[in-house]
């Protein structure tokens, strides 16, 4: 039997996530006399992110093509590089934990890629979002990793983050939004002719790449508002987010409040350069997390034989969604506050961490008792 990788993943993604903000809280109050903020970046984006990633495209790419999940030797394997990434990065042994997670990388594009080259049915129309999201996250790999073996100027550093951010998990939240957000919300395809929509599809994602190289790379700060032009073209044409969903339920709210937390973050990073780090918290706090909790409920009882109605009122998804939008007014407050600036971040990850804790409890117990 080749179990879902989704019940590794999961649970993995929890724990890396309770691991990438504790250093806040220590540090915050008094607990430790330091802190590394590329420590925490790099175990929460390698870590607490890409657990998630690999969960949910190895559990679903089989599905979308037909194809047999990965071996359960081959999903410890990954689990195992995953965790020494998130370790090596946490005491800042950072030449370790980006070779690690340079590999994973590799290890996951190489599974997606060898399930699509041997599809037995059309992927979704989405697809090259999730291609572009992968290489993306490839390219973010490689950077950081030669960054911290001192192979390429610190210069780089910065892109490299972001590919993996603005870059691989905005792709690829666009990606599974434009397809899998559609039957959440209740949102009736757009109809195009054959091979048009991978088009418009494949260019929104070229664009959004090509973006974050050129501002981020090359220094053309004016590219921002490009990528969240196209961000808001894409989320507003495939969800109609002006509307209220038309499955009203815990989950679908979750999923239209991220979409929406999604567009606002983007225009804000381009138009205030200035508080960028900050307001980049709402898309990784408000859209990331918000729609892993989302998806993450909705893989969990779909593929545990559980009954969808679960979702109506689903308390751990609400705790979720409410602690996390309080961490979110938490950390966009911090810059605001210079005098408490530590604390703010303290009390934000803490919400964060007990919603996280919360719903992670909630999922890994359906997990243990599903059925299929």
């Amino acid at each position: 039997m080749k179990p879902d990788p989704y019940r590794i993943f999961f649970p993995l993604g929890v724990l890396l996530g309770v691991a990438g903000v504790s250093i806040w809280p220590l540090y915050g109050f008094g607990v430790t006399a330091g802190y590394s903020g590329r420590a925490h970046a790099l175990v929460q984006t390698n870590g607490f992110l890409f657990a998630f990633v690999a969960g949910f495209l190895l559990t679903a790419v089989p599905r979308f093509t037909g194809t047999e999940a990965p071996t359960r030797q081959t999903q410890i394997w990954l689990a195992a590089i995953l965790i020494v990434s998130a370790v090596a990065s946490e005491f800042q042994a950072f030449g370790i934990g980006t070779a690690a997670s340079l590999v994973a990388h590799a290890y996951v594009l190489a599974l997606v890629a060898r399930r699509f080259a041997h599809r037995r049915q059309p992927p979704p129309p989405t697809v090259a979002l999730i291609g572009l999201g992968l290489a993306s996250g490839a390219l973010g790999a490689v950077l950081n990793f030669a960054v911290a073996w001192e192979i390429v100027p610190a210069f780089w550093d910065l892109l490299g983050k972001r590919l993996l951010t603005e870059g691989m998990m905005l792709l690829l939240v666009l990606g599974v939004g434009g397809y899998l957000g559609q039957r959440l919300l209740g949102v009736a395809p757009v109809a195009l002719p054959p091979g048009r929509q991978e088009r418009l599809w494949a260019a929104a994602g070229s664009a959004i790449l090509i973006s974050l190289i050129a501002e981020y790379g090359f220094g053309l700060e004016w590219m921002a508002f490009v990528r969240a032009a196209v961000v808001t073209a894409v989320v507003f044409g495939a969800l109609h987010i002006w509307r209220r969903p038309a499955i009203r339920s815990t989950l679908s709210w979750c999923v239209w409040t991220a979409q929406w937390l999604t567009v606002v973050s983007v225009w804000l990073v381009a138009a205030a350069p200035k508080y960028r780090v900050d307001f980049l918290h709402v898309l990784f706090i408000g859209g990331f997390s918000l729609l892993i909790f989302a998806v993450g409920t909705r893989v969990t009882l779909s593929h545990g034989g559980y009954d969808l109605a679960a979702e109506r009122r689903s308390w751990p998804l609400r705790l979720g969604l409410a602690m996390g939008l309080t961490a979110l007014l938490a950390r966009v407050g911090a810059p605001f506050a210079p005098a408490t600036y530590f604390e703010h971040l303290a009390f934000a990850a803490l919400f964060w961490m007990g919603g996280t804790i919360c719903w992670g409890a909630y999922i890994t117990t359906m997990i243990g008792r599903s059925r299929a």
